[in-house]
């Protein structure tokens, strides 16, 4: 069994192979957007599940837009994948990492992270009863191989750091071999970040080369906006979804499409959040 369960993408597009020979590594072809999201039916969903289930874990607007993802990654699963030897090759699960604030042992803020997979196929409470579950374990230091190994890379200088973060890439993900340690495809799919927390409306990550991710989402500050509503000015509570993407694997349209199933999405949580 390797590393990362895959397939290839069978009859690739002419645009595909061409930005694949283009761009050589996934630092080259990042593409930026944001999305605004409405809040309204999502919270309103939220209000009534808390009502009907008060021992529910807390829900928050990144569960929500995880699962968005999820729904919408199934639909175009183009963007759920990387590339080795020149092809792109699509996941088989759809999975995402949340990044989680931790301190280190030197009292200063650091970054790790969870992975949650399935996203697609879990509902929102499930995804905040997982993504609370790992985060208390991190923040425990009782996690994963995945902490043991940023520990030991920890040790090591700089230079050999980059050159090990590349290794391990390379066999797990070009070889589609399992790195001594590490557990299977660490990173997923898709990455998320609340940056709103820190009070940021919009801010862009970089791609991480190693992860073979192509898709980073910031989720920023929600606010109350006016908007036009059946040609009415209201008030509704807006959310930007701010999104770093490897251009190799998408364009315009699915962007697009995919931008229009993520308001599809909020627009209908009873069907999509359950």
């Amino acid at each position: 069994m390797g590393y990362v369960q895959i397939k290839p993408l069978k009859k690739m597009p002419p645009f595909r192979k061409i930005a694949i020979g283009t761009w050589g590594r996934p630092t080259d072809p990042q593409i930026y957007g944001t999305i605004e999201i409405e809040l309204t039916k999502a919270h309103e969903w939220k209000d009534k599940i808390r009502k009907s289930n008060p021992d529910c874990p807390k829900i928050t607007v990144l569960h929500m837009v995880a699962r968005a993802f999820g729904v919408v990654m199934e639909q175009y699963p183009d963007l759920n994948g990387y590339i080795r030897f020149g092809k792109i090759y699509l996941r088989k699960s759809v999975d995402a990492f949340f990044q989680v604030s931790v301190k280190h042992h030197s009292g200063r803020d650091d970054l790790s992270g969870i992975k949650i997979t399935d996203i697609n196929k879990k509902s929102v409470i499930d995804i905040a009863s997982e993504t609370m579950s790992k985060a208390n374990k991190v923040r425990d230091k009782k996690n994963s191989a995945l902490q043991k190994s940023a520990k030991m890379l920890s040790l090591f200088p700089g230079i050999v750091v980059k050159f090990l973060l590349w290794l391990t890439s390379f066999i797990g993900y070009t070889l589609n071999l399992k790195p001594l340690g590490m557990p299977e495809d660490s990173f997923g799919g898709l990455m998320l970040s609340n940056v709103g927390s820190l009070g940021l409306d919009t801010a862009y990550a970089p791609l991480v080369p190693y992860s073979r991710v192509p898709v980073v989402i910031l989720l920023g500050k929600a606010k109350k906006r006016p908007v036009v509503v059946d040609d009415k000015v209201e008030i509704r509570e807006i959310i930007t979804l701010n999104a770093t993407i490897d251009h190799r694997f998408c364009d315009g349209a699915l962007l697009a499409k995919m931008a229009k199933g993520l308001h599809m999405v909020f627009e209908n949580p009873e069907k999509y959040f359950q």
